[in-house]
């Protein structure tokens, strides 16, 4: 399992015996922003596996589906209908993911499934008062969040191209563009609000070096498509941000 797979386990275990223990719920404004990120997730991962139809591939969307089931868990005091939705949702990836050829309307049904649940993350969302959350903490998830919509939102608009399950449409083209703004911005907050910490600003500092390497490709979406590229330097800007 990837480290951050490893750090969203070992997070949502602290966490659930901290709620259960009865802290504020404040303590889980983090976690709701991570199981968003692993919803969008769970899209690139597929598209992946649709490409590449290999153990490895497989393997990780394996991980990020059981990182949800344990996010999905932490919010029963919030919403009795998040888990249900996340495993609706997580249920069809799987029972799809082995089809070989690609099937746009597999991907709608995906889409229509994924929308439910992001409704009801954004009102779980707002009972926990993520956007409180102090700006250290509130610019991590928010960058963890950022990278994985844009990775999604590019894989399924290659996976278009590849002939697989993604379906090309200019909802997606538009919100890379502006993800890609926001998410540069995000990192530029990191660095100054990590400017004493060598160590998490060597990081930062690594991962904005990655992106500058994609940032042009994804947003020459409609120019070239290079998924398999994107996701594994997505993966590591997924991990410095777990260094962080």
């Amino acid at each position: 399992m990837k480290f951050l797979l490893a750090q969203i386990i070992i997070l949502c275990t602290l966490a659930s015996g901290a709620f259960s223990n009865g802290l504020e719920e404040r303590n889980l404004a983090k976690e709701i922003i991570l199981f968003e990120a692993t919803s969008y997730r769970v899209v690139t991962e597929f598209n992946v596996h649709a490409m590449q139809q290999d153990a490895v591939s497989e393997q990780d969307l394996f991980d990020v589906l059981a990182a949800g089931d344990q996010l999905s868990l932490l919010f029963n005091e919030q919403s009795k209908q998040l888990a249900p939705s996340w495993d609706k949702y997580r249920s069809f990836v799987w029972q799809k993911h082995t089809q070989a050829d690609g099937d746009t309307y597999v991907f709608n049904d995906m889409r229509i499934l994924h929308a439910d649940l992001l409704s009801i993350v954004s009102l779980v969302k707002k009972q926990l008062n993520s956007d409180l959350l102090p700006n250290k903490d509130l610019n991590k998830v928010n960058a963890i969040l950022l990278i994985e919509q844009l990775a999604s939102e590019y894989l399924e608009l290659s996976a278009a191209t590849f002939g697989t399950f993604g379906f090309a449409g200019s909802e997606q083209a538009i919100q890379i563009e502006d993800r890609s703004a926001a998410f540069e911005r995000t990192i530029e907050e990191l660095k100054r609000l990590y400017a004493e910490e060598p160590e998490k600003l060597k990081s930062i500092n690594k991962l904005a070096l990655r992106w500058r390497f994609i940032r042009n490709t994804l947003l020459a979406y409609n120019e070239r498509s290079a998924p398999l590229a994107v996701s594994r330097t997505v993966g590591y800007i997924r991990e410095q941000l777990a260094e962080i």
